[in-house]
């Protein structure tokens, strides 16, 4: 007896799914990495890592790490700063800037207190919602605690020249900080970030799924800013909300971004997107020839947001234009490393991966790790120029 069925819905339901993914295969040139069909990150650390809420006190500063000039502990980005403010307590609950600043990095203020021996009960936290929890004595003799907000530390932001902050007279650095955006900036050099979701004001539509996979299909899944097409990857290209109200659908509102793009937009310091996630759109744009920077604008658009500080001692030091994400190949053409920021003519790399670091200086490279090039960046000026 023929049998009939009716496969339609199944077609349906595979043609909501995207386009069908095409991989060609060669065996005389390398390959693009494969599709990841799983595609969820879990960044956040084991139980055993957690961070209290408010805090956790140190018995020593050699139990805080050093990468990239970042703060670390366990492998987390954290921050630092004196819970207990003594008699200060009442005027820093009132006011956080008469409080004790919050570290991000082992600047010239930790370094002294390293160096004497001294330590001050020092807490290290992931805390990122802009206000901390202090301890002290009320009115003199109470022990007392509450939150506040405490400002960032001065010389941590000119150690990392965050946002150019150690460029003479450049104080929006410190006055615009936000402890959100500076989680998000630098969540390439860690395998876990702090959630940020839990401020959301908005919620999407019932229906945003499908509003959300029209629109990117209507766009021939290309992002609208940088211009790559990911109908081979479409889990890495996004739909935004130009004006940010999540429920607005309205098409003139909607926006197809990568990933990277899309976490670039203002108030998206809530997006935590994984080194290997930029790194495969960078591989993207090199592919599709759209990683092209003609001049510094377009550096830092296209840079990890984590390289900013060094992005703009290069800049004030009038060093060449990089190129942006380059792949690094062996001798058969397969694709070993990729590299933050590279001078191809010199063979000289910036990377953020010691693995991309290693691969790349096996190829005849010379790979410099971020904090080393943020350190010294005129001595790597100075190299770059005289290997023209």
């Amino acid at each position: 007896m023929k049998l009939l069925v009716d496969f339609s819905a199944l077609r349906a339901a595979a043609n909501r799914m995207g386009p069908p993914i095409q991989i060609d295969l060669s065996f005389k040139t390398a390959n693009a990495p494969l599709v990841r069909k799983d595609i969820t990150v879990n960044t956040a650390p084991p139980p055993e890592l957690v961070i209290p809420e408010g805090g956790m006190e140190l018995t020593d500063l050699g139990q805080v790490g050093i990468d990239n000039n970042l703060l670390t502990w366990q492998g987390q980005q954290v921050l630092l700063y004196i819970q207990d403010h003594r008699a200060r307590f009442d005027a820093a609950r009132l006011d956080g800037k008469v409080g004790n600043r919050v570290h991000l990095s082992f600047c010239q203020t930790l370094e002294k207190m390293r160096d004497s021996g001294r330590f001050e009960r020092y807490v290290v936290t992931r805390d990122h919602s802009e206000q901390f929890r202090i301890t002290g004595k009320m009115l003199g003799w109470r022990e007392e605690s509450a939150t506040t907000d405490l400002k960032v530390c001065k010389y941590c932001l000119r150690k990392l020249n965050y946002e150019g902050y150690g460029t003479p007279g450049n104080y929006a650095a410190f006055t615009n900080f936000s402890f959100v955006k500076f989680f998000q900036q630098y969540e390439s050099f860690f395998p876990y970030h702090p959630s940020r979701e839990a401020g959301a004001p908005e919620h999407y539509s019932e229906d945003w799924a499908e509003v959300s996979r029209r629109y990117r299909e209507s766009r021939r899944h290309t992002c609208e800013n940088c211009g790559v097409n990911f109908s081979r990857r479409p889990y890495l290209l996004h739909t935004h909300h130009i004006n940010g109200v999540r429920s607005d659908n309205a098409e003139h509102n909607l926006k197809a971004l990568c990933a990277d793009c899309h976490s670039k937009e203002p108030g998206h310091y809530h997006m935590a997107v994984p080194h290997r996630i930029r790194q495969e759109i960078a591989h993207l744009r090199q592919e599709q020839q759209r990683a092209e920077a003609p001049d510094w604008r377009e550096v830092f658009r296209l840079a990890d947001p984590g390289l900013n500080g060094l992005l703009h001692h290069l800049e004030a030091k009038r060093a060449p234009l990089p190129k942006v994400g380059l792949d690094i190949q062996d001798g058969r053409d397969a694709i070993i490393a990729n590299l933050e920021l590279a001078w191809p003519s010199q063979q000289i790399g910036i990377a953020i991966s010691e693995a991309d670091a290693i691969s790349a200086k096996e190829q005849g490279w010379r790979v410099y790790r971020v904090q080393l090039a943020l350190d010294r960046p005129e001595k790597l000026v100075d190299l770059l120029r005289r290997s023209r």
